[in-house]
């Protein structure tokens, strides 16, 4: 393979990566307001103390407190804005999104059908870009989980194995102390190291170094236990109930049907919408492929030498250990949010398919157009999602509705009881004289004109108050309706 068409296979993937970080840096940019999840933690930011930030947070938030102790004082360095608030996720998400093409692009090599599959792959990850934004943590979780996985077996070689540089391997532990999930990234790489080592050069290491990296580890679930783990604790009914649907010892409680689907969701579930069954029927052989390409090749001892070494066994302990996770320590599983640093992992396994159907299978006629069908299906799958996020409104924005909302025709808003949040967490106030937050204690007077404003209407509490308010109301106008949001305007 020539050097020109090595650059051209790269090229592609990171047209592809352009093209993530152009739709994030688009709706960064665009300063939406804050959607509900990521209000309740900014409320948090308002008027930050370190007493504040190192308790238990409004709303019951999950957050680790590290981070936002760091976001806290961007906040009181640079004022309470929407665009300060989101900058460490958004550049975040920016380096994540540059080292996750990198390991596509490492695996990929110089193969263009793979590296048309790793860009298709990373352009339709819809929940990623998702996140570009958002104040949740987990765009931190994401980048830190694929450290271990940009560091190559020489690393782990020389540390645990020789002895050499041991100290390094406390570095390595260090964002145990700020991420929730990190801790299973890391499990999972080390893990995937040492039964590739173990199987190729022998099962002994350097007790030193496997003693280093174990204490370091357990100073910083240490540190986020004291910082993190013993406040939301105290939330982890209303957690449990929250996320009951998503949490494997819950779910096989239902059934083994119902355990295996929380199972297939968090292989699969990354893909939605109408063309999801299409893409699953090309991702999914493609991933059997794949685990049995690593396990036959491990069983036979072949590829000890190759430069990607052992992060595909990581990649299968790290899914092997967020599903033991969900099983142990309710952790939610469904594919989304929580769990965004475990996709990558899915795709991986996706590329080491094609990559033993073109080595091992390429004289197949019928092997090659299944993955080049394949690879056409995941590349119109994805290309729709890209799209589709490109031409939807961020949900839940209150800012377009501001401007609408005339003084002369009502000073008073009624404020959704299920929207408070996100209220409190805009930078400028509303436009009127009088703002209601508590409706059930400040009901308007008879004869009152108000706009009446509501996000976020997914669960029945809050549809109920809304047919309340409607059937309350003498006279009910609808002035704006978007995605996720809409103001009326009531006479009561």
């Amino acid at each position: 393979m020539s050097e020109d068409h090595i650059a051209r296979d790269r090229l592609i993937i990171w047209i592809s990566v352009a093209a993530v970080l152009a739709a994030g840096a688009s709706r960064y940019f665009q300063a939406p307001s804050f959607w509900l999840d990521d209000a309740f933690v900014a409320v948090s930011l308002r008027d930050p103390t370190p007493a504040s930030i190192f308790a238990p947070l409004s709303y019951g938030q999950y957050f680790p407190r590290i981070y936002l102790a760091v976001i806290a004082e961007l906040r009181q360095l640079l004022g309470y804005h929407i665009w300060v608030l989101r900058l460490l996720p958004f550049l975040f998400f920016v380096v994540a999104t540059i080292v996750w093409a990198r390991l596509l692009a490492k695996r990929s090599g110089s193969l263009l059908p793979l590296a048309v599959l790793s860009a298709a792959l990373l352009l339709g990850c819809s929940f990623w870009l998702d996140e570009s934004i958002h104040l949740k943590q987990y765009t931190l979780d994401t980048l830190a989980a694929l450290i271990p996985f940009a560091i190559g077996d020489d690393f782990f070689e020389n540390t645990l194995a020789h002895g050499k540089r041991k100290s390094t391997l406390m570095l390595l532990a260090i964002p145990c102390s700020f991420s929730y999930v990190y801790p299973i990234a890391l499990g999972g790489r080390v893990i995937g190291w040492y039964i590739h080592h173990g199987r190729f050069r022998g099962w002994r290491i350097r007790p030193t170094g496997a003693f280093m990296l174990i204490v370091a580890v357990t100073i910083g679930l240490g540190g986020i236990w004291f910082t993190d783990h013993r406040f939301n604790l105290r939330n982890q009914a209303a957690y449990m109930a929250y996320w009951n649907t998503s949490i494997l010892g819950q779910r096989f409680e239902e059934g083994i049907g119902s355990g295996l689907g929380l199972i297939a969701n968090f292989i699969w579930g990354w893909h939605h919408g109408r063309l999801m069954p299409l893409v699953i029927a090309a991702v999914a052989p493609l991933q059997a492929l794949g685990i049995y390409c690593v396990v036959n090749r491990w069983i036979k001892r072949e590829g000890g030498s190759d430069a990607w070494g052992s992060r595909t066994l990581g990649s299968l302990a790290v899914l092997a250990g967020a599903i033991l996770a969900s099983g142990l320590i309710a952790l939610p599983i469904s594919a989304g949010r929580l769990v965004l640093f475990a996709q990558i992992h899915t795709q991986i396994l996706a590329l080491e398919g094609a990559l033993f159907i073109l080595s091992s299978w390429s004289a197949r006629k019928a092997a090659l157009i299944f993955l080049y069908a394949a690879v056409g299906i995941v590349v119109v799958y994805s290309t729709h999602r890209y799209l589709d996020f490109i031409r939807t409104e961020p949900i839940e924005n209150i800012r377009p509705m501001l401007p609408l909302i005339n003084r002369e025709l009502a000073d008073t808003i009624l404020v959704h009881p299920c929207s408070v949040a996100q209220v409190e967490s805009l930078p400028e106030p509303l436009p009127v004289a009088r703002v209601v937050l508590d409706t059930k204690r400040q009901a308007p007077h008879p004869g009152q004109k108000a706009w009446v404003l509501w996000t976020n209407l997914s669960d029945d509490h809050c549809r109920q108050w809304m047919d309340v308010a409607r059937s309350s109301a003498l006279s009910w106008q609808v002035i704006h309706e978007g995605p996720g949001r809409g103001l009326a305007l009531a006479e009561f």
